[in-house]
């Protein structure tokens, strides 16, 4: 039956991403149902990766509508990562570094100056039953998601504040802090959990409130603590999708409203 077909497709937008997961929600664009193709066009935005773009595109010429437009929403999505990831200098030609050259980031796999530097906090909850390994889980998954960002280096784990303040004066970087809480888990009807998360940026190292960015996710036709962690890690890769516009808009506000350019405005 094509509900089976579509709730697989749904779950696998909650499951980690992997070559062969984007491979089948690839494949699952050309089902014979529109309520399938539209799922799996969904659950490729949640996933963000950039190598689903030809088969989304395809999908845009979709005779259904939802189809089309599902499509549409993703590779949106995809093209902003795509855009946000840096270009990857083949190695030997001329532009290449060397292994031992520096490019002012700290284990990132990224290339590019550093432009923010960013600490991440453990997640909170008030959910019963979640336990350690997963918030230990989710906060590496936000690490490791937001490294991933063209200008992004993060912060060592509990970094005293005039370290963090030392860094930033010395290099001329933007701090930001990743609050996060896990707001709730539910059980779904006819089986399966529904995780929802805050994350809230914040400047570092003082920690006000820029930006609030949530998200949520569902894994159909499981429970547990391994459903719980893919739901968790679907919800905050949802939530951390708009982290690179609101780096940008509040890097931005700050500037705006700094004395210094508040003084140049009122000598013109």
């Amino acid at each position: 039956m094509y509900r089976v077909r579509a709730q697989a497709a749904i779950s696998l937008g909650a499951v980690q991403t992997e070559p062969q997961v984007v491979e089948a929600l690839g494949a699952a664009l050309r089902d014979d149902h529109p309520s399938v193709r539209a799922a799996a066009a969904s659950s490729l935005e949640r996933h963000g990766d950039p190598s689903a773009l030809p088969a989304l595109r395809a999908a845009t010429r979709d005779r259904e509508r939802a189809v089309q437009q599902a499509a549409e929403r993703a590779i949106r999505t995809l093209e902003r990562v795509a855009r946000s990831q840096p270009q990857r200098v083949p190695r030997g030609s001329s532009g290449s570094r060397g292994s031992s050259g520096s490019s002012g980031r700290s284990g990132s796999g990224t290339s590019g100056p550093a432009r923010y530097y960013v600490a991440v906090g453990r997640p909170g909850t008030n959910v019963r039953g979640v336990p350690r390994e997963v918030l230990d889980r989710a906060r590496d998954v936000i690490a490791s998601t937001a490294e991933g960002i063209s200008g992004v280096e993060i912060a060592p784990e509990n970094e005293r504040p005039r370290a963090a303040q030392r860094v930033l004066s010395q290099r001329q970087l933007v701090g930001y802090y990743l609050d996060s809480s896990i707001v709730e888990i539910d059980q779904r009807p006819g089986g399966g959990l529904r995780a929802r998360v805050s994350v809230v940026l914040q400047s570092y190292p003082d920690r006000n409130i820029r930006s609030m960015l949530n998200g949520s996710a569902t894994v159909m036709g499981a429970t547990g603590t391994q459903a719980q962690q893919q739901a968790i890690e679907g919800a905050i890769r949802g939530a951390l999708r708009n982290l690179p516009q609101a780096m940008a808009a509040a890097a931005a506000s700050a500037q705006a409203a700094s004395p210094s350019r508040r003084g140049r405005r009122g000598r013109r």
